[in-house]
């Protein structure tokens, strides 16, 4: 099953909580901890692993915090997942193919392959912009 894991929920709360801020304005993780009911441990975590990959910036100091580097506009789902998670893999064998034992005689990892740069394509479009706006589903038809 396809989910977004915790870290990467609270990642995207908070990147879209310091997106609400003024651009002098720091976020701190107690803040946001605090507004969302997010374990404080787990967000530190989250923030500094956005921080890594430079999608936010901590500042230190007493009145420090965090603030975004770029505006939501610029930052997209898959580099919040990708900093959070590391690589997504679709299957198993994308990770590590000499670990599969069908692989030399899988019949399915091209479309497999295919979906996979579909997904990534897909997430790595999604602007983080989009999250503040109502959602229309919308069907989905890939052909392979």
């Amino acid at each position: 099953m396809l989910t977004l894991s915790k870290k990467v929920e609270y990642g995207l709360m908070a990147v879209l909580h310091m997106a609400t801020l003024r651009p002098s304005e720091l976020a701190t993780a107690k803040d946001i901890s605090d507004a969302y009911d997010i374990p404080a441990e787990l967000l530190g975590k989250v923030m500094q692993s956005l921080a890594r990959v430079n999608l936010v910036e901590a500042v230190l100091g007493s009145r420090g915090g965090y603030k975004l580097r770029r505006p939501v506009e610029k930052i997209t789902l898959g580099e919040v997942i990708e900093a959070l998670e590391g690589p997504v893999h679709f299957a198993r064998c994308q990770e590590s193919p000499d670990q599969c034992g069908q692989f030399h005689a899988c019949n399915i990892k091209e479309p497999v392959y295919a979906i996979h740069d579909q997904l990534m394509t897909f997430i790595h479009g999604i602007s983080l912009a989009s999250f503040r706006k109502p959602v229309k589903p919308q069907p989905v038809l890939m052909e392979l």
